[in-house]
Parts: C-alpha cells; sequence; structure tokens
C-alpha cells in the first residue's frame, strides 16, 4: 500500500509543470481545446521509503461507471503554440523550487485503482477523495515569483503516460530536453465537489516594481484538465478570482467554463458578479457568452487606444484582465435595467473610465445630476504612482451644465531633482442661467459675470467658474534620524495661483471649502530653517478680486532668530520684515467697515523686532522678566507721508505648579483609579508704548480670512436691523467689537500695523485631575477632569479698556466620565453692557461600532443666539445605518440646519436617502443613491457636499 501511495503521489508532483505536447485524443464528453504550454523544470524528490514496483502492475477490470482511457495514439506536439486571435501563451516556466503536499480530503483512506492499458499509459483511479497542494517558484532571490495550486475532488480519474518504468524512489525527474516521445503526459477527470484554488504573484516592471497577487478557485460538478496543455473544461462552474485592489472577490458562473490556457478562460451562459454574497448577487452582468484573458500586453481603453506611460509616451506593457461579453444585461436585484450586444471591460474595474455617479434635489439647484471619470482612463495613459485626475461632469436643471477636471500629484522628487514635491489643481465651470441664494437678508443675488445670449432661453446665461493650482516643493531637508517628524534644516517652495469669476461663485457651488479652505489668493512662497534661524519670501498678487480687501506684497522677506542663550542667563529673540505692500480695499459692495481699511495705499515696510528674557527660578516658583522693543518704517502711511514708528515695553511672566495624590479615590462608576490633582497658577504683566498710534498706518497684515472678512463685511451695516435696541446700536459701532482693538488687548503682537499702547495683566489658573486607565501592567495617565480660567486686568481701565477694570472672563472644561463619552463646556464673558456674552455645553460619546451621539447648548449675546445642537449616528443592524442631525435656534426662531441620511450597505450595492432643509436660505434638498460597493465612497461623498449648499 505503501509502495502504491508513493507511486501515486509522486506522479502527481508532474502536475506542477511539464514540458509540453501534442493536443491528447478527445474524452467522449469533452471536445479538444487547441493550446499549448511552455516547459517547468521538474520538482523537488520527496522524502519517501524506497518502494518495490512490479515491472508490470496487475491489470485492472475496467469500471463501466468510469470514462474510457484515451486511444493509444497520441499526436506528437507543435513547436509553438497561438490563442486563435494570435497572441502567445505564456505559462509557468524555469520552476526554481517546488513543494508538494498532500491529504485525504475526508479524512479517509485512500481508495484507488491502477490499471495499465495497452499503449503503456497508466490509469489511475480514486474513490475517496484527496487534495493535493502545489508550490513553486519561477525565479529565486528578492523577485521570486511564487505560485500555489490546489486540487480537491471526491472522485478522480488521471492518466499519465510515458512513466517509462522509471525509478520513483528518490522522485520523478523530468528533464527539459527529453524528446516529446519520452516526455511525462498527465490528464485529469474530476467529478464530485470538485474545487480548484490557485495564488500567482507577478512583478511587473514598467519603470517601477508594481507586485499584483491574485487568486483563483474553481468549483464545479465535474472538470476536466489536461496538465500539460494547462486546459480545462467544467461543467455548472464558478471561477472566483481575488485582485489585490479589491474587498470583494470577482466571480464567474456559467453552465460551461472552459480553461483554454493558465490565463484564459470562456463561459456559455455566464454571470459576472463581486458580492459579499456569492450565493445571491445583487448587482449581476448575464451574458450569452464571456471570456476573461489575462496576459502581460499594452494595456488599451474603452476607445482601443494603447496606454503610453508618462512622461516618457513608451507603451504601457502591464498584466492586464479583460473581461469580454456578448448580448449582456445588468440586472439590480433581478431586475434588468441595461442591455449591450457588447462589451469589454476590466473586471477589477467594472465600471470602467466612471469613478462615481450622484443624484440630489433641492431648491438653490433643482434636480442634479453628478458624475466622476478618470482621465487617464479616457486618454489611455498609464499616470506615475501617486497621480490622479479626474473629470466632472454635471448637469444642474435650474442652474445649467457643469463641467471641471481635478488633478493631484506626489512625486519623491522633482524629474530627479530636489526633493518630495505635490500639490493639485481644480477647474471648473458652468453655464448658469439662475440666480445665486445665499441665505440671509441677501436672499437672491443676480449673476454679473461672462455674458452669453441664449435665445432658446428667451434670457441670458453666464459662464462662470474657478481655477486653482497649488504646489509644495521640498528643495532641501536635514532630518534627524532619531526623529523623522522633525528636520534640522529645510528649505521649501509653496505656490498658489486661483482664480475666481465672480464675488459669489466660490461660496455658492463650493460653500464647504469655502469657510474651511486658505485664502484663494495668488502667491509664491520660499520658506526654510537651520538650527536657530527662519528666513521667508513671499510674493502675492491679488489677481481680479476686486470684491476682496487684501495685500499684494511685491515681495515681503521675513527672517527670525529664535530662543539664542547669552552666557547661560539672557535668551533672546528676534524677526525682521522687509516688503513692499500694494493695498486694496474691496470695490465691489459691502465696503470695508474697519478705518485703516478704507484708502488704497502702495507702501514700503521694514520691521525689526527685539525680545531679551531673563529665566529665573525661586524654588518652584518660575519668573521671566523680559523686555520688547521694535523699530517700523513705512514710505506711505494712511495720511501719504513716510512714517516711522518706536515700539517698546516689557513685563515679567511667572508661573507655578501644585500637585497633590489623593491614592484613595476610587470608583468603578466614575472609572477611577487615584486622583492627581495639579493646578498652574501663571500670569503675565505687559507695559507698552509706542509714538505712532495703528489709525495712522494701513492695516496690511489681515486679521481675518476671506470668509470671516466678507462676513463681517456685509453683516455690519444691518445689525441695528437683526437686533434691537441698544445691543444692535453697541454690535455697529461698540468700539469693543473692533477687530483691531480686540487684537490690541489680547496681545496678539504677530501682526505689525496693529500695535499700540497698552498695560495688563493676564491672569490663569489651569487645573487637571489625573488617574489612570488601562489593562493591569499597561496602565496609562489621562487628564480625567480639566478647567482652565482666565482672565485680563486692565490697571488704566478708562486708557484701555472703556472704563472697566477686568475684561475677557473665559473658562474651559472637559470631563472624560469615560475612553470615549465627554462632557465639554467653556465660555466667554465681557462686563460691558451689551458686550460678548458666549457660553457652550454639550456631552458626546462615540463607539467603535459607529453609534455616535452629541447633544448641545450654545448661547451667544448680545446677538440674541440660543442654538440647540443634537446629532446621532447609530448602527441599526449590519446592513442598516442612519444619521440624523439638527441645529434650531430659539433665539431667532429658525432652524439653522436638519439633516437626514438613511444608509443601506448591502452585498453588492449602497443605497442612501437623504433629506436636508435650511431655513435660512430656504432649501429643501433631497439625495437619492445607488451605487455599486466599489464606487460607493466616491458617490457618496460627492453628493454629500450638495447637503449644506455646494453644487460640489
Amino acid at each position: 500500500m505503501a509502495c502504491r501511495t508513493a507511486f501515486i503521489l509522486l506522479l502527481l508532483s508532474a502536475t506542477c509543470g511539464v514540458a509540453p505536447r501534442g493536443a491528447a485524443q478527445d474524452l467522449p464528453q469533452f471536445p479538444t481545446l487547441p493550446l499549448n504550454t511552455p516547459r517547468p523544470t521538474p520538482h523537488v524528490a520527496f522524502q519517501v521509503p524506497p518502494p518495490t514496483l512490479p515491472a508490470d502492475p496487475p491489470t485492472v477490470a475496467p469500471n463501466p461507471a468510469l470514462p474510457p482511457p484515451p486511444p493509444v495514439t497520441i499526436p506528437l506536439p507543435r513547436d509553438e503554440v497561438f490563442l486563435t486571435e494570435g497572441s502567445r501563451v505564456n505559462l509557468p516556466a524555469n520552476a526554481k523550487r517546488q513543494v508538494i503536499r498532500y491529504s485525504p480530503r475526508y479524512g479517509n483512506l485512500n481508495k484507488f485503482d491502477l490499471e495499465r492499458m495497452p499503449d503503456g499509459t497508466q490509469r489511475l483511479v480514486y474513490t475517496s477523495g484527496l487534495i493535493i497542494n502545489v508550490y513553486y517558484e519561477i525565479e529565486t532571490g528578492p523577485k521570486a515569483i511564487p505560485q500555489e495550486y490546489e486540487f480537491a475532488a471526491d472522485n478522480i480519474v488521471m492518466w499519465i503516460k510515458n512513466l517509462n518504468g522509471r525509478d520513483i524512489s528518490g522522485g520523478l525527474p523530468i528533464d527539459q530536453e527529453q524528446s516529446g516521445d519520452n516526455r511525462l503526459e498527465i490528464e485529469l477527470y474530476m467529478t464530485g465537489n470538485v474545487v480548484i484554488r490557485s495564488k500567482d504573484e507577478r512583478i511587473l516592471n514598467v519603470g517601477w516594481d508594481e507586485r499584483v497577487i491574485d487568486t483563483r478557485v474553481v468549483r464545479a460538478e465535474q472538470i476536466y484538465y489536461d496538465v500539460n496543455k494547462n486546459r480545462a473544461v467544467a461543467l455548472n462552474a464558478d471561477l472566483e478570482m481575488g485582485f489585490n485592489k479589491l474587498q470583494d472577490t470577482v466571480h464567474l458562473r456559467a453552465e460551461r467554463m472552459e480553461r483554454l490556457g493558465r490565463s484564459e478562460w470562456h463561459a456559455t451562459r455566464a454571470g459576472a458578479f463581486s458580492s459579499k454574497l456569492p450565493s445571491d448577487p445583487a448587482l449581476e452582468l448575464l451574458t450569452s457568452e464571456a471570456s476573461i484573458v489575462e496576459r502581460e500586453t499594452v494595456r488599451r481603453n474603452i476607445f482601443g487606444l494603447p496606454y503610453r506611460n508618462l512622461p516618457s509616451g513608451d507603451l504601457d506593457y502591464s498584466f492586464e484582465r479583460t473581461l469580454t461579453a456578448r448580448n449582456a444585461r445588468v440586472e439590480i436585484l433581478g431586475v434588468p435595467i441595461f442591455y449591450t450586444p457588447y462589451v469589454q471591460t476590466d473586471p477589477s474595474k467594472p465600471l470602467g473610465p466612471l469613478l462615481g455617479i450622484g443624484f440630489g434635489n433641492g431648491r438653490i439647484f433643482g434636480t442634479q445630476y453628478y458624475t466622476t471619470w478618470d482621465m487617464f482612463n479616457l486618454l489611455a495613459l498609464r499616470p506615475p504612482p501617486g497621480h490622479n485626475w479626474r473629470l466632472n461632469l454635471d448637469y444642474l436643471d435650474k442652474r445649467g451644465p457643469g463641467f471641471g477636471t481635478d488633478y493631484s500629484y506626489t512625486n519623491p522628487d522633482f524629474f530627479g531633482l530636489f526633493g518630495k514635491n505635490n500639490g493639485s489643481v481644480r477647474l471648473y465651470g458652468i453655464q448658469d442661467r439662475g440666480e445665486d441664494i445665499l441665505g440671509g437678508y441677501r436672499g437672491i443675488e443676480p449673476v454679473q459675470s461672462l455674458l452669453f445670449d441664449d435665445p432658446a432661453r428667451n434670457g441670458r446665461t453666464f459662464f462662470r467658474g474657478r481655477a486653482v493650482w497649488q504646489n509644495q516643493q521640498e528643495l532641501l531637508a536635514t532630518r534627524d534620524q532619531d526623529n523623522l517628524l522633525t528636520s534640522d534644516s529645510y528649505l521649501i517652495a509653496q505656490s498658489q495661483f486661483a482664480h475666481q469669476s465672480d464675488k459669489n461663485f466660490y461660496e455658492q457651488y463650493f460653500r464647504t471649502e469655502f469657510l474651511n479652505s486658505v485664502n484663494q489668493e495668488t502667491f509664491a512662497y520660499l520658506g526654510g530653517s537651520t538650527g536657530r534661524f527662519h528666513g521667508s519670501l513671499l510674493v502675492q498678487d491679488g489677481q481680479d478680486r476686486n470684491w476682496m480687501t487684501e495685500t499684494r506684497w511685491l515681495p515681503e522677506a521675513k527672517g527670525a532668530l529664535i530662543g539664542q542663550s547669552f552666557f547661560d542667563i539672557f535668551t533672546y529673540n528676534s524677526r525682521a520684515d522687509l516688503g513692499y505692500a500694494n493695498f486694496r480695499p474691496s470695490q465691489v459692495y459691502p465696503p470695508p467697515v474697519l478705518s485703516t481699511e478704507q484708502k488704497a495705499i502702495n507702501t514700503g515696510r521694514a520691521d525689526w523686532w527685539h525680545e531679551l528674557s531673563v529665566p529665573l527660578a525661586a524654588g518652584p516658583v518660575k519668573v521671566v522678566p523680559y523686555g520688547v522693543f521694535d523699530l517700523t518704517g513705512y514710505t506711505e502711511d494712511l495720511n501719504g507721508n513716510s512714517r516711522g514708528r518706536v515700539y517698546g515695553g516689557g513685563g515679567a511672566r511667572a508661573s507655578v505648579t501644585f500637585t497633590r495624590l489623593f491614592s484613595d479615590a476610587n470608583s468603578e462608576l466614575f472609572n477611577v483609579r487615584g486622583l492627581n490633582h495639579k493646578a498652574t497658577l501663571h500670569s503675565n504683566y505687559y507695559y507698552a508704548r509706542t509714538n505712532v498710534h495703528y489709525t495712522d498706518l494701513p492695516q496690511l497684515d489681515r486679521l481675518d480670512d476671506d470668509s470671516i472678512d466678507q462676513t463681517v463685511r456685509t453683516i455690519k451695516p444691518f445689525q441695528t436691523q437683526f437686533v434691537k435696541g441698544a445691543d444692535g446700536i453697541a454690535l455697529a459701532t461698540a468700539p469693543f467689537f473692533d477687530p483691531q482693538q480686540l487684537a490690541i488687548r489680547r496681545l496678539v503682537d504677530n501682526r505689525i500695523d496693529t500695535r499700540d499702547d497698552m498695560q495688563v495683566v493676564q491672569l490663569g489658573f489651569d487645573q487637571r485631575l489625573q488617574t489612570k486607565r488601562g489593562f493591569p501592567g499597561m496602565e496609562h495617565t489621562i487628564d480625567w477632569l480639566t478647567l482652565d480660567l482666565s482672565t485680563s486686568l486692565f490697571p488704566q481701565a478708562s486708557k484701555d479698556n472703556y472704563g472697566k477694570t477686568a475684561a475677557f472672563f473665559e473658562y474651559n472644561t472637559l470631563w472624560n466620565v469615560g475612553d470615549q463619552t465627554a462632557v465639554s463646556s467653556s465660555g466667554w464673558f465681557d462686563p460691558f453692557a451689551s458686550g460678548a456674552r458666549y457660553w457652550n455645553s454639550g456631552v458626546y460619546f462615540n463607539r467603535p461600532d459607529r453609534t455616535s451621539f452629541y447633544f448641545g447648548y450654545r448661547e451667544t449675546n448680545p446677538v440674541n443666539s440660543k442654538a440647540v445642537i443634537a446629532s446621532i449616528g447609530y448602527q441599526l443592524t449590519k446592513k442598516y445605518n442612519v444619521n440624523l442631525s439638527t441645529n434650531y435656534d430659539f433665539g431667532i426662531q429658525q432652524a439653522l440646519s436638519n439633516t437626514m441620511l438613511v444608509t443601506r450597505t448591502g452585498t453588492d450595492l449602497t443605497v442612501s436617502i437623504g433629506l436636508t432643509y435650511n431655513q435660512q436660505t430656504n432649501n429643501t434638498g433631497f439625495m437619492f443613491v445607488v451605487v455599486p460597493n466599489i464606487a460607493a465612497g466616491t458617490a457618496l461623498s460627492r453628493i454629500g457636499t450638495a447637503q449644506f449648499g455646494g453644487a460640489r
């Protein structure tokens, strides 16, 4: 028995790779398929006891239930074998290492019959189930390409030819140079729950290494497999393919499936899908005839154009999978939605160049359709690593057709020079026939941009858009090997080009970006540091944004020396600024509101700031006396005269920390294991005087970004209409709401133009209650409860604080009830009548199962805002998730925002239904999206921005 088992296993080792042979004679059920394979090398010998085999194995009576043996005559091979369309078949060759393992399929002893045919062919019949595992590598070294195969079936019939009585005690050597008559040939017929698994790994060289790992699993009722030619025929089969770039595997199932080679499959009456539930796919491509070809070739896009590498322009030879289907229809939940007589696509990208699709509806834009496409795919270009190019094609029913493109890139260097380089380009435009709805009293604003006649509508349309390019280039970086997050020396170049057609386009169509992104300015910036020195150079042009107040620097140079020690006693800081500014206030309504922003000025400015301090320690008390001295010169002030300013002052900073340990403070309920109370008292006394007040100088260094500045200018003239009485008058005219005076009183000294006389004492009291959490032996310290208090005292109250000795009463507290549950609150109060009074409080928790909750209250006076904010995200089931949020202001009695989004994530499809309502814009929006899971993230993220008033 041992001899026969070893004999059979060694014969099966030949399935790893054999020399090519001619086509075998057909079996009755399975027609011969014209394909062949190159030659692999012999397998590694098994370590088995030397068996004793008879010269002529005993003859076994034929089993009538099994197929008859192949005929005696076997045709000789051809030298070259090609597919019908002329492409060569590339199969594993030159295997350097093989490992073969076997085991019974069900734990039973193997039952087999062995019969020798008249022509010398051996026929083996297994009837108790067998599993054979094969592993080999085609190359060796760091680029070894491993491949794995597993065969499993309840019943197996095997025909082996040209064994020729070889000694198999130490393995069965297969000589690649043997003549065709002596090469070993194997054919298999498998039935009964047949499973064939394979795992291939390839390294593609196309200017950079790309490692591709794919797995295949074939399940069928019956399979005929010609090992030499790597061809098979399967009935009622399911081919499962896993790709390293897809979360779910791709399935191709058919009544009849043929393997025409190692990398080509053909299916009749088939269905293709990718699903987490293969037994019941929700999205499926059904076809009368389909084929999948995998090969390394020149890639082509849907238009048949060959791909080319950037920037070389050479043809792109890469590994490609192609699914070709005829008479294909797409079904969703069993309902046909699309038909095409012919389709050819990459199964790993079933949507082809389409990356996302979305749909929405609202008062501002009407019915909205959004699509995103892969431009590299459309143009048949292979992008360099880190490059993405998207085409956006949209249609907004109430506004018109929109189109644009987004390009992002990350490069390890700039054409072999310098260091890392990254950036992005965004272009978008729309043929707008509507009117802007921006909310509040602004209501509907007519569009003012490039005008085009539209006779079909008997009206007018306007072309509107934006363009922005952001780039960052690392010119020099010397990094500390022990800390890769820091750089000892660096030099970087940053640049941005931005253009907008009109004042409202950015806010209307890209509202989220308008509120949160950087200013849309055009500039070039060069900055770097080494040791304690830092320097920068800025050139900034405002282009044609006449609706914004901005400064154009032509140019501005800055330098700084930080933390220079003298005699281990003094610490010196210095910063200098030299530049020429072209200041332009807004020329479009609403006008600027500050007195220092009313006049256009061209002026040069030079500034040099010095600070010298003496850190001292008196026990636990740290005291740092310091002095400041600043010289500034302007070629032109607000009165048109050159002006020099001398600014000087000084003071002292002090702090002391107390701590006490409460080791007996323990609570299971509040998750406390001891408490350590840390309290820090800190203060800062500052006194400064200047010979020129800020009201005589232009404000070249802006305090607010574009969105805040535009909002302040818009609301300031109408404060008394929205807030009645003394509070409304204070908001419109009170000096303590002036941004520059507020910055001076809070000692914001990094704005050169906003410095003035001041005497203030800043006081603070920061407290921490700390405890330990975590598994025993792995505890970590966390802030269980924090409470920070601060205020400012003004010795010269009538001069510096409008007659009040104290101002800026602030607090901030956070209670970490658990690692994912917390209660927070903060506030800011001024003692003036109609002064700022703001506070908020809220509780929130997050859970790993995507459950989140927040409930809070925010009160802002004197604008009379009393808002209740609530949001919840809850995972109803594994498939259903709901997100609800509301923001209702009881002070102004308006629903600022209300949104609801219900998402069902199925095995193949993500279905989302969303509603939103904003009373300020009187806009109700609706969203309904059905997309495959492979593209759900793209589509949902794009349509999601439209919920909050923006088109993209």
